[in-house]
């Protein structure tokens, strides 16, 4: 991987501090949130080529999450105990084969395999492709985000049916359970034009699902993923579908600094997240900062786990280059090797090695 710039700062401990920092911090973190790409991810990955919601039910313990809605093989890639630390890694060539090479170079850099990969798909981008079976088949999770801008009320009128159930057979054939989200941060303003709002939105949600049902997919674990950002204006909560229709609950989280630890950024969706007693998923993080920061940031972030064993995974998105804006990313961990390792020892941890059920 080629060297760029990043940021950094200083360690902050997990503990009561936290709340001081977040004082300090929570004005700059809302200005950096809303200045980052409206695109972030959409334009660095597959684009390239191509109301009133039912309230969650009490959470009955912090430690066992709910059952998957499903009864069948994606059940089993809920944790019994620990959790997936995984990433998204940009590749340089977006094909198959360069986000298999991305993959393996990651490894390779962070000298430990990783148990969850993070894909995206646009809207028209079939899957799953080759890189996607790659993950599978060498036996990682697979946390496949199918994005783009899908007019909502078109897909509950039934514009896309035939394109949702080929989708749905081709998961099917995989053979193999994944973790799958159906248009992550809908609640970002920028996607209002097509997601319209949180009525339309869960019933779009609804009509996918069921046609996945329909065509017998069982092998999905469905992830809702919303911005960390909009816990902390009650904008994000709005879009759930509820209990019933969400396997796992997931919000991509990001930092203004590495001054800021990840579990203060988080906190209002895991306050939320508790009370679903559903799996919890971070589906993306990262903070802006100096290089120095970045180590010490990462093993903060790691504690997040431990303190909450409702956390069933982590992905960190390690993007270079720039986005459709024009502006660099800055979440890459290449050319960072103090940062390099300090993911590589999250890796080790015991927390990280999550344990399945059985058949899992």
């Amino acid at each position: 991987m080629s060297h760029r710039k990043m940021r950094r700062s200083s360690f902050v401990q997990p503990g009561r501090v936290y709340a001081a920092i977040a004082a300090i911090v929570v004005i700059a973190g809302m200005a950096a949130y809303l200045a980052r790409p409206s695109a972030r991810h959409d334009a660095a990955t597959k684009t390239r080529q191509h109301s009133s919601t039912p309230t969650p039910s009490p959470s009955t313990s912090a430690t066992s999450p709910a059952a998957t809605t499903g009864q069948g093989p994606a059940a089993r890639l809920i944790p019994t105990s620990g959790a997936y630390l995984g990433a998204y890694i940009q590749p340089s060539l977006y094909t198959p084969s360069g986000e298999i090479a991305a993959v393996r170079s990651f490894q390779q850099a962070v000298g430990h395999p990783v148990e969850l990969v993070h894909t995206y798909h646009a809207w028209s981008s079939p899957f799953p492709d080759a890189a996607d079976r790659y993950v599978v088949r060498s036996g990682k999770v697979l946390l496949l985000t199918w994005s783009g801008t899908p007019d909502t009320r078109k897909i509950i009128a039934g514009t896309y049916d035939s394109v949702i159930a080929a989708r749905a057979r081709a998961v099917k054939r995989l053979g193999r359970p994944i973790l799958l989200e159906f248009r992550h941060e809908m609640d970002r303003p920028n996607l209002r034009w097509a997601v319209h709002g949180p009525k339309d939105y869960i019933a779009a949600w609804d009509h996918i699902r069921a046609i996945f049902a329909r065509v017998g997919a069982t092998n999905v674990g469905w992830v809702w993923c919303p911005t960390g950002w909009g816990f902390r204006n009650g904008r994000a909560q709005a879009y759930y579908p509820g209990n019933s229709e969400v396997d796992w609950v997931c919000a991509d989280v990001y930092t203004a600094s590495t001054r800021q630890p990840l579990p203060v950024a988080a906190q209002p969706f895991l306050r939320w997240a508790n009370t679903t007693n559903k799996p919890i998923l971070i589906g993306e993080y990262g903070a802006y900062g100096a290089p120095t920061g970045m180590p010490s940031w990462l093993l903060s972030a790691g504690e997040m786990a431990k303190l909450n064993r409702q956390i069933k995974g982590m992905v960190y998105f390690d993007a270079n280059g720039t986005d459709s804006q024009g502006r660099p990313f800055q979440d890459y961990l290449g050319g960072n090797s103090a940062a390099l390792r300090a993911f590589h020892t999250l890796l080790t941890w015991r927390i990280f090695h999550p344990v399945l059920p059985p058949g899992g």
